[in-house]
């Protein structure tokens, strides 16, 4: 996705017609892409870093290449200010990442950290190389022979800014080969050859139009799976490439654990973010690097409220040494210290009365916290960001905030996620068909067919449902599961019906039946409903969803019954409206675990009829 993908010259001639308008068609086609408006940041941005771009390329006789402002990394929805694509002499493609900043002042930097006036960001330099290194790892197609190069872009900074810059990256692996240009360095204009060199684009000519469709189709190849790579994470292999916010984030947290070696004061750190923006992979990052980065004095401990997530983690850590790295967070008692950072994964589901954070932080001087509110599903669990300061400060603990954008679960298809938080949480909208395969299922059984063919396939594939049914966890004497989640289907008999997840692992006629915690992953998963319990925190290929009888829709909103919820932790007297932000919590985790499809099905006729009204049944589909 992008806002142009026209070539140089193209950009520079409607941007000289008339800078309003080009940027009044980019800002349309935003919102149509990520279902948000523009932020008003955003469009000043645009409007002062994009013709000062255009103006440079042309002047560097480059208006035959292809230019993609706002380009988003495939599979990830973090989007790259300008990317420029030319074609090789050897036939081969080269993509030039284009960090643009309208920095005219620096107050100091590092070679991973910039202050201007008081505000800390990632050194431009670094920020385009972890872009660079994302598109080498991401893009799957041999035949295009993809180069990759990097510009950081100071249009309106002087030898004053570039300077430090540049000096605090040089001999940098990485960041220090990125071309790092400011206003000086184009002004007075060079000949045109020497500055398409700054940009790295003097050996370049205007890509042909195969090579574009190339590249824009080309298959991206993702790190893997979190819970079969994370051995080699723990050994400090650099499986996973963390990139915008995501490097934030982590840096943040070395920055802090650095600090507290000489600095007495607590440190609370708070990452937020939304399904598949990577809070579990930067979490485990930073368990492997502390030790290694901060000294062998200190060491990070993953901790996590979820069970499941816990017992996943712990049986694929194997690596000799680890033992203790992962555990349940009210374990943490018996790591005591300030050698330890604890850091709390899915701590939104920390209990609300128990006073945990504040523990951690009596016990340590920095904790890591990775959370979204919108996953809090029970009255005792879950704590804002303003409740988080509240605790910090009761503790005398400062608090930093990186907040996390950029998904790479459903495809990365930002489009799909602000669809959903639409429909639960605003204004519903009809869905517009883009490259995550959402659709509603007709019937029960087209549901299950759907994760049939894919699990046949070779994906992962799982149902999950509200918890509106009962569970009776014990197979039958002859190790059958009872079938409690069931859906009455017009007058066939008997009714679509499915056990829940297993209690314990077993054999059916079938084969294997993972326990609770693995049914997300292992074999035969497919053939059980899963519920919020055994999803959270985890991911697979292709996910079908049946929304129970607890939210419905009636006219322009959503209604909660929790009468009809059967799980035990929620009160039978629950306030309704407490009710309807934890379903709709439910249902948003629920809808955001399948990275490449999802199928919808609600047990309501007059909320299955407003869904189906919404999202248009894809060619094919079955």
């Amino acid at each position: 996705m992008f806002v142009h993908g026209g070539s140089v010259a193209e950009a520079a001639d409607a941007i000289e017609a008339s800078v309003a308008q080009f940027v009044k068609a980019a800002e349309d086609r935003f919102a149509m892409l990520y279902r948000r408006p523009l932020s008003d940041s955003e469009r000043s941005s645009w409007e002062n870093s994009w013709p000062a771009l255009l103006r440079t390329l042309t002047e560097a006789g480059l208006g035959g290449l292809r230019l993609f402002l706002e380009y988003e990394l495939p599979g990830s929805g973090q989007r790259v200010d300008a990317l420029l694509l030319g074609s090789c002499g050897d036939g081969g493609v080269t993509a030039i990442v284009i960090e643009l900043k309208q920095w005219t002042e620096l107050d100091s930097t590092t070679a991973l950290f910039s202050w201007v006036r008081r505000v800390k960001y990632l050194h431009p330099s670094r920020q385009a190389a972890g872009y660079c290194a994302y598109l080498d790892d991401w893009i799957d197609e041999p035949g295009l022979r993809l180069e990759t190069r990097a510009v950081a872009y100071l249009h309106d900074a002087g030898n004053d800014v570039i300077g430090p810059l540049r000096e605090a990256v040089t001999a940098r692996p990485g960041s220090g080969e990125v071309a790092l240009l400011g206003r000086d360095d184009v002004q007075p204009s060079p000949s045109p050859p020497r500055l398409a060199k700054m940009f790295g684009a003097d050996d370049l000519q205007a890509p042909a139009e195969a090579q574009i469709q190339k590249f824009l189709t080309a298959r991206h190849r993702p790190s893997g799976g979190l819970l079969t790579r994370v051995d080699d994470v723990v050994k400090r292999e650099p499986v996973f490439r963390l990139v915008g916010a995501q490097q934030n984030a982590y840096l943040e947290v070395l920055d802090a654990v650095r600090r507290a070696r000489s600095d007495p004061r607590k440190q609370l750190i708070v990452v937020s973010g939304g399904p598949g923006t990577g809070k579990t992979v930067i979490a485990m990052r930073l368990v492997a690097d502390i030790r290694g980065v901060v000294g062998d004095e200190v060491y990070g401990c993953y901790l996590t409220p979820s069970g499941t997530l816990h017992h996943q983690l712990t049986r694929a850590i194997t690596t000799p040494g680890a033992d203790g790295l992962v555990s349940h967070v009210g374990d943490f008692g018996r790591h005591a210290g300030n050698a330890v950072v604890p850091i709390v994964d899915e701590a939104q589901r920390l209990r609300r009365n128990q006073r945990q954070v504040e523990r951690m932080l009596a016990r340590t001087r920095v904790c890591v916290l990775f959370l979204d509110e919108h996953q809090i599903v029970l009255p005792e669990e879950g704590f804002t960001l303003t409740e988080l300061e509240k605790q910090a400060a009761r503790t005398g603990a400062e608090v930093t905030h990186v907040k996390l954008v950029s998904q790479f679960r459903c495809n990365g298809s930002q489009q799909y996620l602000g669809w959903l938080e639409q429909l639960l949480y605003g204004e519903a909208t009809p869905w517009t068909p883009s490259d995550y395969d959402l659709a509603i299922s007709p019937t029960p059984d087209a549901l299950s067919d759907w994760v049939d063919h894919h699990t046949r396939a070779g994906h992962t594939a799982r149902i999950t449902a509200g918890f509106c049914w009962p569970w009776t966890k014990k197979p039958d004497r002859d190790g059958k599961l009872t079938k409690d989640v069931t859906l009455p289907w017009g007058s066939r008999e008997p009714d679509w019906a499915m056990p829940w997840n297993a209690f314990d692992e077993g054999h059916d006629h079938e084969g294997p039946v993972p326990k609770t915690h693995f049914w997300a992953t292992d074999d035969g998963g497919a053939r059980q409903a899963g519920c919020i319990y055994t999803a959270q925190g985890l991911e697979y290929d292709y996910g079908a969803v049946i929304l129970g009888p607890d939210l419905v829709r009636r006219g322009n909103r959503w209604v909660a019954v929790p009468q009809t919820n059967e799980d035990p932790r929620i009160p039978r007297d629950i306030d309704p409206d407490h009710y309807l932000r934890l379903a709709t919590n439910t249902y948003w985790v629920l809808a955001t675990r399948a990275s490449l499809g999802c199928r919808i099905y609600s047990a309501d006729t007059e909320t299955q009829e407003f869904l189906t009204s919404l999202v248009p049944e894809p060619e094919g589909a079955s």
